[in-house]
């Protein structure tokens, strides 16, 4: 039984150094998903190249710790190494697709602005409307603004709503002023 851990360890190790070394592109098709975000069933799983890599390396890993240690006997390690390399293969696929999914960006999004402090570049008109400048995400952001009271160039103020490229704003308070 050592034979078939060892195997299934330089097996699976050997997949997971050359996946590392070359690079892992997505080409499509070796993960056995399309890229949907979607719950996936046992046969993408079965499919994927990465649940064997880490279920193969897995297997191998506990199998021979507890052999080589006898830690347990034939059957309670075989069964202990298999259930290690299921948990692993399964949960090494869905923590790529997790990461895969993420979508990062440095555009500023409606999300984004509300809560942040601003100033104001242009007063309010008579029709309520002023500009006013946000730092979002490490850029400054033009917006227009409506506000309930009255503002003056310079005011700092507190975005509490935005719709498009419109936010709503009131004086920020004095413990989150910008000077």
């Amino acid at each position: 039984m050592l034979a078939l851990y060892l195997a299934a360890l330089v097996l699976g190790g050997g997949t997971l150094v050359v996946q590392l070394v070359l690079g892992h592109h997505d080409a499509g098709g070796h993960d056995g998903s399309d890229g949907a975000d979607h719950d996936a069933g046992l046969v993408t799983f079965v499919a994927s190249v990465r649940f064997w890599a880490f279920a193969l390396f897995a297997f191998g890993f506990v199998g021979v710790l507890l052999t080589l240690f006898g830690f347990a006997g034939p059957i309670l390690a075989a069964l202990l190494a298999g259930g290690m390399g299921v948990v692993a293969g399964v949960a090494a696929v869905l923590t790529l697709r997790r990461l895969r999914s993420r979508t990062e960006s440095s555009h500023a999004t409606s999300h984004d602005v509300v809560g942040q402090i601003g100033r104001v570049l242009v007063p309010p008109n008579e029709s309520g409307r002023a500009k006013v400048r946000v730092n979002v995400k490490g850029a400054y952001v033009d917006y227009v603004a409506r506000s309930s009271e009255p503002l003056s160039e310079g005011d700092d103020v507190l975005v509490e709503e935005c719709e498009g490229s419109e936010v709503t704003v009131s004086r920020a308070p004095q413990e989150l002023r910008i000077r």
